[in-house]
């Protein structure tokens, strides 16, 4: 009975190991598949150019996960992780100069998905380590979203996306890059639900104090003063119209 429940629990997608090794199958498919049919025909060193040019990010983060691979990556494993942040947050801010440029549902989907895996990353990975002390990062409210939440949310949206892209590809190598690209996100998703989910059964700093209610009360409270201050200014204005209304009367009536 116990061996059952043994093989029951550890799937594939909940082997850390098995997870990283297929994100970096994937992204080493998604970065030749793409370039490959950019370049078709050309030389491999023209290929090797052409992949540092347009998959930057891809083999940024490429070389964080095969980082974790190695004897240094796992020693430094904090400094990896901050390491891939940066690499996000630099992602979501330009995804957002994308929208500007170019507004569509593909790039609105690509923004939504960067800003929740940073959001997911930053709330995960700096967990169980000085920066999350040094900021009390255990105040922010994005703590009381659970990791089913994140998880979930990210296959929607990443789902909804693949929707929109296999609509709008009309060329099959576009077909193929969308697809890949979506198992990649599902898989990174994934990977930051795996260590989140350690951290809560290692019990790393699940004390966290951040939550939503206490800053939608907050708002509240500054909407109602603000409603508040406004009658008052309302009410005045119209007190001082009255008497400006009643004293024009007068002198007219003192005429």
């Amino acid at each position: 009975m116990k061996k059952t429940d043994k093989i029951k629990v550890e799937k594939w997608y909940d082997n850390a190991k098995f997870v990283t090794s297929m994100i970096i199958f994937l992204i080493f498919m998604i970065i030749v598949c793409s370039q490959s049919f950019a370049v078709v025909g050309n030389s491999s060193s023209q290929l090797f150019r052409s992949v540092i040019n347009h998959n930057t990010t891809y083999l940024l983060v490429l070389i964080y996960f095969v980082g974790l691979k190695t004897y240094i990556g796992k020693k430094y494993f904090n400094y990896l992780n901050v390491f891939l942040i940066i690499v996000y947050f630099i992602l979501s801010f330009t995804s957002i100069l994308t929208i500007v440029q170019s507004f569509s549902l593909n790039t609105i989907f690509s923004f939504l998905i960067n800003m929740v895996l940073l959001i997911y990353l930053f709330h995960t990975m700096f967990r169980d380590t000085r920066i999350w002390k040094e900021f009390k990062l255990g105040r922010s409210p994005f703590n009381s979203i659970q990791n089913d939440y994140y998880f979930n949310c990210l296959l929607i949206l990443v789902t909804m996306s693949l929707f929109v892209n296999l609509i709008s590809t009309v060329v099959v190598s576009g077909l193929i890059v969308s697809i890949l690209d979506a198992f990649y996100i599902s898989l990174f998703a994934r990977y930051i639900y795996l260590y989140r989910s350690y951290l809560d059964l290692k019990k790393k700093d699940i004390d966290n104090s951040g939550n939503f209610d206490q800053i939608i009360h907050e708002i509240n409270d500054g909407f109602n003063e603000i409603k508040d201050a406004a009658l008052d200014i309302s009410e005045k204005a119209k007190f001082n119209k009255k008497n400006d209304t009643q004293n024009i009367t007068n002198k007219k009536g003192e005429k």
